[in-house]
């Protein structure tokens, strides 16, 4: 932490806060017909499921385009370009006068955008930067997603060459400490959240989104329900507002919708599978990452850590329930869970790798058995009851079928009511035992290769984008991702091993 940034911050005297508003002339007549869309299906149509998914697919490409500074006829892809024709086709053939009435005016507005070679957003906040231009000026763009490679081309060659821009997300803009002249935020207070309510690290604040949304922040007082006489806020003391700016339409899309739905919807395909096969799945919490992205982290297992600010030890190992908002965690891309074994086999048991992975997975496919069999609940009951196991809880059994469980406390109690002799299950336990030690040996190997490929110059691309990817020589070329954690939702899920430390898209 750079302690004259940390200064500049507590010495920014005054702020002045702006809002800025960009004609939406070819997004609003699309987001009008989206809203009509919705209003027909929830009120005609008893929210039809199949309407309803057709609705979302709108929604995303909505704020695909209301959120993208590349030029309109650029932001969406052939493939889903040919996937809302094709659904416009299936209503027009399964529901004529919802066509007729609603649809057709989504499809001529769509139409009408993707013959736009412009983009308003990106051309109203050019003018208004080079407007305000001067040598020497420090200007920060935050958004809430990262800005892509081509949308910086545009965006710098736009602007007045002697100009220098820090891009940042909006997560990665909360971390800094630094104080700018300028910072633009691309959308609107409600679009970023509560820290931009509160928090003002520029001279001057400027909020650009479209009219289709309310572009306005009310100071609130943060003390209002304590004795006025007995507490003083400064937060927004020499905080000068510009006048809000309410909306041009009646709109209520939301953007968070999609974030849950999306996340319901793998859940519930979640639950189906396994339904199948129960003693497959594993405990985990839902990761929100930056860029509308989410991943299943099991609840029970480690999860590395890259601590920029850690010079001797940036590439560490905590337990998941101490992983919090903020945290870089790195992954593996394929199989993120496997790495560790995978070590462990070549780096530390070596030659006697297949010789103890087999003993391992005899009493598992045991175990196995035995649930898919009985039932997972019956067979709890018959180790807490008959062999008095008290850790035989369900999600003990679940996670001791899963193959990255290696050596329970109660595993002799587990082998014996398997049906091993004493012999075996004497040799079985000793040598959990060394492939357990062998497996944190490995996790300390893995941090110490990482780390001899990694340097705190990633920090800036970690800033501008919430990610970063890396391919590593120390693994044969295995690709990892360094990924900024938003939110953490502690709720436990069932999950298949096979979607576990996996980024998904919400799009």
């Amino acid at each position: 932490m750079n302690f004259n940034n940390l200064l500049d911050l507590y010495s920014l005297d005054k702020s002045t806060v702006l809002f800025k508003h960009v004609e939406s002339n070819e997004l609003l007549p699309f987001a009008n017909s989206i809203e009509k869309f919705r209003f027909e299906i929830q009120n005609r149509y008893e929210n039809d499921e199949h309407l309803i998914e057709i609705l979302t697919l709108l929604k995303k490409v909505f704020f695909k385009l209301s959120s993208s500074l590349i030029p309109y006829n650029q932001v969406v892809s052939k493939d889903i370009e040919t996937q809302i024709l094709s659904n416009f086709m299936r209503i027009k053939n399964s529901y004529p006068e919802l066509f007729s009435k609603v649809v057709i005016q989504i499809a001529k507005s769509f139409k009408q955008l993707l013959e736009v070679s412009n983009n308003n957003l990106l051309d109203d906040l050019c003018q208004y930067i080079n407007n305000r231009a001067k040598v020497g000026l420090k200007i920060a763009i935050v958004t809430k997603r990262a800005i892509s490679v081509e949308e910086r081309l545009i965006i710098n060659n736009e602007l007045k060459t002697f100009l220098k821009i820090s891009y940042f997300t909006e997560n990665s803009f909360r971390k800094d400490i630094k104080i700018f002249d300028e910072v633009i935020y691309v959308g609107n207070p409600i679009y970023f959240g509560e820290y931009v309510k509160n928090t003002f690290k520029g001279r001057t604040v400027t909020f650009i989104s479209y009219d289709i949304f309310t572009n306005s922040l009310s100071p609130k007082n943060i003390f209002e329900e304590l004795d006025k006489k007995g507490v003083i806020s400064t937060i927004f003391k020499n905080i000068t507002f510009g006048e809000p700016i309410e909306k041009k339409s009646t709109i209520t899309l939301e953007q968070a919708e999609l974030i849950n739905t999306a996340v319901n919807r793998f859940i519930e395909e979640q639950k189906n599978t396994i339904e199948v096969n129960s003693q497959d799945a594993v405990e985990a919490c839902i990761v929100f990452l930056e860029n509308d992205r989410f991943l299943f982290a099991p609840r029970d297992s480690k999860i590395r850590v890259f601590s920029p600010n850690d010079k001797s030890n940036f590439i560490k190992q905590l337990n998941f329930k101490d992983i919090e908002e903020d945290d870089y965690i790195v992954i593996r891309n394929e199989r993120d869970t496997k790495l560790i074994a995978e070590v462990a086999d070549q780096d530390v048991l070596k030659v006697n790798a297949k010789k103890y992975r087999l003993l391992q997975n005899d009493w598992k496919d045991k175990l196995r058995y035995n649930v898919k069999k009985k039932g997972i609940r019956k067979v709890s009951e018959i180790l807490i009851n008959k062999y008095n196991i008290n850790t035989a809880s369900l999600a003990s059994l679940r996670s001791w079928c899963n193959e990255e469980s290696i050596c329970p406390t109660e595993l002799p109690k587990i082998l014996k009511a398997i049906k091993y002799d004493n012999e075996k299950i004497k040799e079985t336990y000793e040598t959990m035992k060394i492939i357990q030690h062998a497996h944190r040996k490995a996790g300390r190997i893995i941090s110490e290769k990482l780390m001899s490929e990694l340097s705190n110059d990633i920090l800036k691309e970690l800033q501008e984008k919430g990610f970063y990817t890396f391919k590593s020589r120390e693994f044969n070329g295995a690709s990892f991702n360094i990924e900024r954690i938003v939110s953490i939702e502690r709720k436990i899920h069932l999950i298949a091993p096979y979607n576990l430390m996996k980024p998904m898209n919400i799009d």
